[in-house]
């Protein structure tokens, strides 16, 4: 049965969500805290470092580290089972030169994007910058790894989608599917598919070899802000500016639930490790986790 499970209020609109291998939900927001909560939504610790909104937060696959970027201009790093005063470490990149961010499969760099267009890799243990993808110039709003960890994906605000080969550090293509910013992006759980989400309403799937569309999806009446694929291979979730949480079928694209419970823009969604709950961060100030069957 698809429902909701347990839901928190928090001070300030939540700008992005992340779910860690651990079972934590991670929460960034416009009151300039990264926040960790238990899978039913009880908050066990609120960071303060950044000087200005949590633009993104992720978590890393292999440790408990999770990391916060801002508009600060700082990525931070904490553990996210420890409280603390300050971040383990932090990460001065140069203004707006990291605004999504994702880690790597292995959990040793963090991928930046950024208002230049390059995504910027971040190494983690030194907090240097290894090594910069270039795409067409344009502000690259988001990024993401392939759980595979061999290929790189960002979306920009003119609706380009960039694919790099990471090991061999190369553009592999250059995707125009889409007619207005890709705020997020996300690949199948096989990194075989790539999942793009865009302001022009729609969700589109493609080929990662070949860059090919598979699928387009239309059912938001507005921006689709955030996209996740289920770790299952099962679902894929979107958050938009409509209000709405949907959850589709991976196979047949067929939306499959519709959430309402949030009453402003859904800018966050992430799926626990198992594929059961999803969380959601809103401009509503909250988070919902829902129960998804299986």
């Amino acid at each position: 049965m698809f429902e909701v499970s347990k839901r928190a209020a928090t001070q300030g609109e939540i700008w992005s969500v992340a779910w860690t291998s651990n079972n934590k939900i991670v929460t960034g927001s416009v009151d300039e805290t990264v926040k960790v909560w238990s899978h039913e939504a009880k908050l066990e610790h609120n960071f303060d470092g950044h000087q200005w909104g949590v633009v993104s937060v992720t978590a890393s696959p292999t440790s408990n580290l999770i990391a916060s970027s801002s508009l600060d201009s700082y990525i931070r790093l904490w553990e996210a089972d420890k409280a603390a005063s300050r971040p383990q470490s932090s990460i001065e990149a140069a203004p707006v030169d990291a605004w999504a961010i994702a880690f790597s499969p292995s959990g040793d760099f963090i991928a930046s994007s950024s208002k230049s267009g390059n995504v910027n890799i971040w190494n983690v243990a030194t907090g240097n910058k290894e090594q910069s993808f270039e795409t067409n110039g344009k502000f690259t709003m988001s990024v993401a790894y392939s759980p595979n960890g061999r290929f790189l994906a960002c979306g920009s605000v003119d609706g380009v989608v960039t694919l790099f080969d990471v090991k061999e550090g190369k553009r592999l293509h250059t995707i125009e599917g889409h007619e207005m910013t890709v705020r997020s992006l996300a690949f199948s759980a096989d990194s075989t598919v790539l999942i793009t989400a865009s302001d022009d309403m729609h969700i589109n799937l493609y080929d990662v070899e070949h860059a090919q569309p598979k699928a387009s999806i239309s059912g938001h009446s507005g921006w689709v802000l955030s996209v996740a694929a289920s770790p299952n291979g099962k679902f894929i979730a979107s958050g938009s500016a409509d209000k709405t949480v949907k959850i589709w079928d991976a196979a047949t694209q067929a939306c499959v639930h519709t959430f309402d419970e949030h009453t402003d823009l859904v800018w966050g969604v992430a799926w626990n490790p198992s594929g059961t709950q999803v969380a959601s961060g809103s401009a509503d100030k909250a988070l919902i986790v829902y129960n998804i069957p299986q």
